[in-house]
């Protein structure tokens, strides 16, 4: 099934911002891709995510869909979530996680 961006969809969205070294981009994307594939997918109310990598190397952004946020807060409880988080998180310099709400899609006609 191809993911979409749902303006009409109740789902819960969180995007993550990590600022990061250059050198450390491909291991940021790495352990985001491994841990979505891995374990996030398989869990009740993941819906999609996306890894997107910043062209200057100094960002990566994480963006996230689960049917509410009750569900992400359950799967981010587990021990491996928490694994995954402290993972990443030294690879990072910063992390910024917001939820939000698709207000608006804009689609070719």
């Amino acid at each position: 099934m191809k993911t979409e961006i749902d303006d009409s969809a109740d789902i819960f969205t969180l995007i993550n911002s990590f600022r990061k070294s250059p050198e450390n981009q491909g291991k940021v994307v790495e352990s985001l891709r491994r841990f979505t594939e891995d374990f996030a997918r398989s869990r009740s109310g993941f819906v999609a995510a996306a890894v997107h990598a910043s062209t200057d190397g100094s960002r990566v952004v994480n963006y996230v869909q689960w049917r509410s946020a009750d569900d992400l807060r359950s799967m981010l409880a587990m021990p491996e979530a928490q694994s995954h988080i402290a993972e990443v998180g030294s690879l990072a310099k910063a992390v910024d996680p917001v939820s939000y709400k698709v207000a608006f899609v804009g689609r070719s006609r």
